[in-house]
Parts: structure tokens; C-alpha cells; sequence
């Protein structure tokens, strides 16, 4: 009895801990964000700076930051998306989309590296 309740316990208290481990909820960082078809800018504030930023497609191709690694500030343009922040100080990402004259959805992914982890942000337009 003492034994399966001890058990039982274990089971119960693994899940916790491994839960404790994740990252931030995304560092404050939106996990979607969506554009209409006339494209425009959009402001994503989150809780930590990022030190480098990635946009790509479904399948990872893409583009990193240009201007090198003691750029005070980093511009990713890839497609139809531009991503521009301020690295270690301002928590905020500038997101920009062209307008959407193909008449069809299109999905990028933005990867905001904090740490050793990233923040993910989805971004849409339809």
C-alpha cells in the first residue's frame, strides 16, 4: 500500500518538474500573429530581448540577421516579411508584411533567439 502510493507520487511529481523546466511562455512573445492582404506593420512585445533573429518557411529555409554580430539593431527580410528589433534592449519586434496580391494564404515563421531557447511566432496573411 505504501509502496503504489509512493508510486503513484513519483508519477504524479515527474510530470511537475519537467514542467518547471519549459521555457517562458514564449518569452511574452505572441505564438500567431496575422496579417490581412494589404500587409502592414505590427508591434510584438515580449518579456526579454532577443540577441538574434530568424524568419523561414515550413521547411526551414530562410534568412538571418544582416550587418553582422556586433550590430547594435538586426533587419531580417525574407520573402514577403521584414523583422527588425534592438538587440539586449528593447523587447519589442517589428514585424512587416508586403501586400498579399497572389490571392492565397502564406505562413512564415519567426524564431527570436533568448538565451539558449527561441520564441516562436507564426505569422500569417491571407
Amino acid at each position: 500500500m505504501i509502496m503504489k502510493r509512493n508510486i503513484l507520487i513519483a508519477f504524479l511529481l515527474v510530470p511537475l518538474l519537467l514542467a518547471s523546466c519549459d521555457t517562458e511562455n514564449n518569452f511574452g512573445y505572441p505564438s500567431k500573429v496575422t496579417f490581412g492582404r494589404e500587409g502592414g506593420t505590427k508591434i510584438c512585445s515580449g518579456t526579454s530581448s532577443c540577441y538574434s533573429i530568424e524568419v523561414a518557411n515550413y521547411n526551414g529555409e530562410g534568412a538571418g540577421p544582416q550587418g553582422g554580430i556586433k550590430a547594435d539593431s538586426l533587419k531580417v527580410t525574407y520573402e514577403w516579411l521584414t523583422v527588425k528589433c534592438k538587440r539586449f534592449v528593447d523587447t519589442q519586434l517589428e514585424l512587416m508584411a508586403t501586400p498579399n496580391h497572389t490571392g492565397k494564404r502564406r505562413t512564415l515563421y519567426v524564431y527570436g533567439w533568448v538565451n539558449d531557447h527561441f520564441a516562436d511566432i507564426k505569422v500569417v496573411q491571407y
